[in-house]
């Protein structure tokens, strides 16, 4: 249990940082100084220090003397703790973003809007993740076709092309023998895709054509995804926006641990891994999908967020989601959305020196 600070030390610890904040904050990478409890291994102790919060920690044989953080001003303990870019809460994910950042509004020229997910990568090239639905109109658009940033459902248009849909896995529907004589999306817990959920900005689709219904396959899904090649004009950022820092790493969704997401609709929301190894039939505008695989969340999302990376408390990404309902949200595993599309994830390592 952290012990109780004397006011007498803090109220000295506060008039010392006050003398030293203005040039603390003229260094390289640093952007905030405050008093607080330093830090070790990991776990916060009682030692009250003056923190100073720098956007990404750099080894300090790569920092220059005069940027370097003292590790005592006076008798005072300093603590460099690494935050990321701060920024403002009220960033219009529905604008024009540029460079393209995940969670931000994004969508095929034909769709309507869903999310940026996060930055992947094959060899050398970098590409956007999101879903199916949101890129690929649910099997209906081909390689090549425009993507736009913002969505067309936020006002994007021919000039907000930002890349070209470079390919998706199919997604397999069930034939109507298999469904139940109640639509999934009138069952009062029943999860309907994102898709279903953004119908009511595009016509309703009709039965799939045959083509979409594999014969020898077996009709179960494990994925919903698809990538985007962008443009060499345009930048991305994996810096999800409100996280401040692209993801840490790749870790596994375990049951009952915290998560959050950074979505177009719904911003930087949080939840919990309430089920896994799910099989769901999710509606897509009428006609059900089944998955195989998934995890379920408590409600943490709504329209629009369909392809928002999933991250747990040490912002590691378990999973991207795209569907939900008013009870639930679903999302894939993220190790088996990479493994499914030859990726990797683009880490937060993967940006240390590198210019954005």
């Amino acid at each position: 249990m952290i012990s109780r600070i004397p006011f007498d030390q803090l109220r000295r610890i506060i008039q010392i940082r006050d003398k030293v904040a203005d040039a603390l904050l003229g260094r390289k990478n640093v952007i905030a100084c405050g008093v607080g409890l330093k830090t070790r291994s990991g776990e916060v102790t009682d030692q009250p220090s003056i923190i100073v919060s720098v956007r990404r920690k750099e080894r300090p044989d790569s920092v220059g003397d005069d940027d370097l953080i003292p590790p005592r001003i006076d008798d005072v303990d300093t603590d460099v703790i690494e935050v990321g870019e701060i920024e403002p809460l009220g960033f219009n994910r529905l604008a024009v973003t540029r460079p393209v950042r995940p969670g931000s509004s994004i969508g095929h020229r034909d769709g309507t809007a869903g999310t940026a997910g996060c930055i992947v990568r094959r060899g050398g090239e970098w590409f956007i993740l999101s879903n199916n639905h949101v890129l690929a109109l649910l099997n209906e658009a081909s390689p090549g076709d425009p993507i736009l940033q913002p969505g067309p459902t936020d006002g994007g248009s021919l000039e907000n092309i930002i890349g070209e849909l470079a390919e998706f896995v199919p997604l397999r529907f069930l034939p109507s023998s298999e469904t139940t004589t109640t639509p999934l999306d009138a069952q009062s817990e029943a999860p309907s895709g994102c898709a279903a959920i953004l119908a009511q900005f595009r016509p309703r689709r009709e039965t799939p054509p045959d083509s979409l219904i594999p014969i020898i396959q077996p009709l179960t899904n494990e994925v919903d995804v698809a990538l985007v090649r962008p443009l060499s004009s345009v930048g991305l950022d994996p810096r999800i926006i409100d996280v401040g820092n692209a993801p840490a790493g790749v870790g596994v969704p375990e049951l009952g641990s915290r998560v959050i997401k950074s979505g177009r609709t719904t911003g930087l929301t949080a939840g919990m891994i309430t089920q896994i190894d799910v099989t769901v039939d999710v509606n897509y505008e009428g006609t059900p999908a089944r998955f195989t695989n998934q995890v379920m969340l408590s409600p943490m999302s709504r329209r629009g967020d369909s392809g928002s990376l999933v991250m747990d408390q040490f912002r590691k990404g378990v999973g991207l989601l795209f569907s939900g309902s008013a009870y639930v949200s679903v999302m894939h595993p993220l190790d088996t959305v990479l493994r499914t599309l030859n990726v990797d994830l683009v880490t937060q390592d993967d940006l240390r020196g590198r210019q954005l």
